[in-house]
């Protein structure tokens, strides 16, 4: 198994922001099937605390409040936030897999970078676009592409 594989499945963060119902293995429609449900907070905390980011910093990249995650402790949250919460996740497990750690890609999305139009990563990572343009980026630092 090679390095990137290994860390890849030792943080498996949609396992984790699921409470265990997903992984990086699950087909698309069970995705769709927990969307459909709802996450709860209690996997979004989880994540938040194993990817050492702050409630508030979580909300900001869902596209929603800290107070709307605390407010829905226990009822599921919208489809929406579900989704982007996976979203996160699966783009999460892709950028620590390049970084080899959690604190270097903490330190990459808070990194002005001229791809974003000199903004870090995580000011974009709110939206479906962002995400993808984050992904395009670390997916040229793997094949050698520089800003």
């Amino acid at each position: 198994m090679n390095k990137v594989q290994h860390i890849s499945t030792k943080h498996d963060f949609i396992n984790t922001v699921t409470l265990g119902e997903l992984n990086t293995h699950s087909s698309p429609m069970a995705e769709i099937a927990i969307v459909k449900v709802g996450l709860t907070t209690a996997g979004l905390r989880t994540f938040s605390t194993s990817i050492q980011w702050e409630l508030s910093t979580l909300a900001k990249a869902l596209g929603t409040t800290e107070r709307t995650l605390l407010r829905n402790r226990d009822k599921p949250l919208n489809k929406q936030i579900s989704e982007n919460a996976i979203e996160v996740a699966r783009l999460s497990n892709f950028g620590i897999a390049y970084f080899s750690s959690i604190d270097n890609w903490n330190i990459w999305l808070d990194t002005p970078n001229v791809q974003f139009d000199n903004q870090p990563a995580r000011a974009i990572m709110n939206s479906i676009r962002g995400r993808e343009l984050i992904h395009r980026v670390i997916s040229g630092l793997q094949h050698g592409f520089t800003a």
